[in-house]
């Protein structure tokens, strides 16, 4: 019973990221959506996209605090933070600093010291 239960558990830890990638693909549009002319087809599609993301990320998230607890989802939400830093400097080469890797670090960290409680 204990392993099924593992199991679903790195199930709903993988689907948990899943989910903040599509957080993260929201703040991409968005940055993207930046980039063009105020009002402009473009834009509102873009605008529209983050919506759209955001409105699928909420009721997914929803789904996934059903299966673990808060303080594990909330914990591994600071994932966002990395992977923002690494589409950031494959999409729009911007500069990761040791600072960066350091804090990266720090955040895996503390997501396996919450997770590995729970």
């Amino acid at each position: 019973m204990k392993d099924s239960s593992k199991k679903m558990n790195i199930k709903s830890l993988i689907f948990l990221h899943v989910i903040l990638m599509i957080y993260v693909g929201s703040s991409v549009m968005s940055k993207l959506a930046s980039g063009e002319e105020f009002l402009s087809l473009k834009f509102i599609l873009m605008y529209g996209g983050v919506v759209f993301l955001l409105m699928v990320y909420a009721v997914l998230w929803q789904q996934v605090l059903k299966k673990l607890p808060l303080t594990v989802a909330f914990a591994n939400k600071s994932a966002v933070m990395i992977w923002g830093m690494i589409i950031g400097a494959v999409m729009w080469h911007e500069k990761i600093t040791w600072l960066m890797i350091v804090g990266t670090f720090v955040i895996i960290a503390g997501v396996c010291m919450v997770v590995m409680e729970d």
